[in-house]
């Protein structure tokens, strides 16, 4: 969320109210108003950080301003994104501060589980007015219509230059934004989208990766063009039920740190994954939104499955992402720009899996 600055000084009227009585007497009335209007503006200051729509406590925080991707900019900041941050940033983990000294004016990159267990299972980052009944969506049926063996997955990238960095940075020397973003295939979203398609198709669900540079020439614009290709994609395969577009995230902290989403360690370590699901709070004809955060809900079942935290929150929001295309759409944030590409494709070899558990019906 944006900060807006908080302008202390209020204006003061042309007339004046004399008042009777001693110095003391005359203005300890005002002096008690002050504090008054002290003691509220700090009580809602504390009430609009702390507190979500809803009225209860907002475990993500404030803290944190977060590279949102957003149909109408396209690259905006807003804190809503963010989770616990700064240096208190969840229950479990930051990572341990580094030995190897970082240069002045270089921006450090911090590791933050950003899964919150404790929030419970049906726990959603809800930026809409929706309340929906996410243990009842946790139990509908999200599996394919029909057995099929014509494309049944499409995977996109709306925002397909979307980088990471090399394995083990500690530090940046540059704006995150110069450094995670590359139009190389095995630098970006393209190499996770790969691996995702692979394994759905090793797990006999036939899926087709769309490697269209949708933010070429530019960021602006990519929406529009990604949804033209989810179009003419349905119109040439109408078996197609679910549609992924697969992002990597960004967050950096109030005091300017970059954020590595990670579970594990050295070469097990895994990029942690987000999914974003869009309704018709926009104004968009969108009917079957529930359906895809239905979706995205058991995904997260499956991938924290004993214990694992691998999938962050469920993100609702007011903007469709043009998921009413699809049975079953969902925008994954596969890692932040602060992970490395094999922690994004790690990730994706276990979101494929859980995946095709879910298409295909398969019980635990």
């Amino acid at each position: 969320m944006d900060q807006h600055p908080v302008n202390g000084a209020l204006p003061i009227g042309k007339e004046r109210v004399e008042l009777e009585g001693s110095y003391r007497t005359k203005y300890r009335g005002f002096a008690v108003f002050l504090i008054c209007c002290g003691l509220l503006l700090a009580a809602f200051a504390v009430s609009a950080v702390w507190l979500r729509g809803d009225g209860g406590l907002d475990g993500w925080g404030s803290f944190l301003d977060h590279e949102n991707e957003t149909e109408e900019t396209g690259n905006a900041i807003s804190g809503e994104e963010g989770e616990n941050g700064d240096e208190t940033v969840g229950e479990e983990n930051t990572q341990a501060p580094t030995d190897s000294p970082i240069p002045d004016g270089a921006i450090p990159v911090h590791t933050v589980d950003l899964t919150y267990p404790s929030l419970g299972r049906g726990y959603l980052h809800n930026e809409t007015s929706y309340r929906p009944n996410t243990d009842a969506l946790l139990n509908i049926d999200v599996s394919r219509s029909a057995a099929t063996d014509k494309p049944l997955v499409l995977i996109l990238h709306t925002h397909t230059s979307e980088s990471y960095l090399p394995a083990g940075t500690e530090y940046l020397t540059k704006a995150p934004g110069d450094l995670t973003y590359s139009r190389e295939a095995n630098e970006n979203v393209l190499a996770v989208g790969e691996v995702l398609c692979r394994v759905l198709n090793e797990k006999g669900i036939t899926a087709i990766h769309c490697t269209v540079m949708h933010d070429d020439p530019t960021l602006s614009g990519s929406y529009d063009r990604s949804e033209a290709t989810v179009r003419k994609y349905l119109e040439t395969y109408p078996s197609i039920e679910y549609v992924i577009d697969l992002h990597r995230d960004a967050i950096v902290t109030s005091d300017g740190a970059y954020i590595r989403a990670a579970f594990g360690e050295g070469d097990n370590a895994v990029a942690q994954v987000m999914a974003v699901i869009g309704t018709d709070g926009n104004g968009t004809v969108h009917e079957c939104w529930e359906n895809n955060l239905a979706l995205a809900l058991q995904l997260r079942e499956k991938l924290n499955a004993g214990g694992a935290a691998i999938c962050r929150p469920v993100s609702l929001r007011n903007a469709s992402f043009h998921q009413e295309l699809a049975a079953h759409s969902i925008l994954l944030e596969i890692g932040t720009g602060g992970n490395s590409v094999e922690e994004a494709k790690r990730a994706a070899v276990l979101t494929g899996e859980a995946l095709a558990d879910l298409i295909l019906g398969n019980e635990e």
